[in-house]
């Protein structure tokens, strides 16, 4: 059985699991969940994950969840993009750590108020709620841009799977208005993100539908 990514391409969380896969190399077979219709909550879904979220991998009978679980599934398939060393391998997973429990959630604040709501007709945007991710939101970027001051990407001086992960949400960053004017590093880095030819293949799979 061929590796499949069972993903909405449209989502961050599913953009850094495709654009790992494009970066490495990875070939996998496309199965698209349109959330639009339900489709993380059919039995087929929910089999692979119980708590209906996509993206899931799929290997010989691997399910595998958690996009970063993902991540780091496919950066074991190519050698030297999971470092061998105890210490430097958890620098690593500190970051994805970060992004999991900090970074993503507070970026999905304002994908929630600003692009899904509108979309989907689930009510105005809620100022209080932005004004919170704004808190969050400039207390985390100003970890990640004292990183980027100090480096070319998070780990230093080669892009890693951190950089991948954690770049991943700022494919919407305009349409979800995050308030990346007071971090320059941040932007630099997200610049040469949208250089890279995996960030543009993910990107042509599909792009974020607008509500009419």
């Amino acid at each position: 059985m061929s590796l499949e990514l069972h993903v909405f391409p449209i989502s961050p969380r599913a953009f850094k699991v495709l654009m790992t896969a494009h970066h490495l190399g990875i070939d996998y077979d496309l199965r698209i969940v349109d959330l639009t219709k339900g489709e993380q909550k059919t039995p087929e879904f929910t089999a692979l994950n119980p708590n209906q979220r996509m993206p899931v991998l799929e290997e010989d009978g691997f399910s595998l969840w958690e996009s970063n679980a993902i991540v780091e599934y496919l950066a074991s398939k190519k050698e030297g993009w999971l470092p061998g060393n105890a210490r430097d391998r958890l620098a690593l997973t500190k970051w994805l750590y970060w992004d999991s429990n900090h970074w993503d959630p507070t970026c999905a604040i304002f994908i929630f108020e600003r692009i899904i709501k509108p979309f989907f007709n689930r009510g105005e945007t809620s100022a209080s709620e932005i004004a919170r991710g704004e808190e969050q939101f400039n207390r985390l970027a100003s970890v990640l841009n004292g990183q980027l001051e100090k480096h070319r990407f998070i780990m230093g001086d080669t892009l890693t799977i951190a950089d991948l992960s954690i770049g991943a949400p700022l494919t919407v960053a305009d349409r979800a208005g995050f308030p990346l004017e007071a971090y320059p590093a941040i932007r630099r880095w997200h610049a040469e993100l949208k250089t890279l030819p995996a960030w543009q293949q993910t990107i042509a799979i599909g792009e974020m539908p607008r509500a009419a």
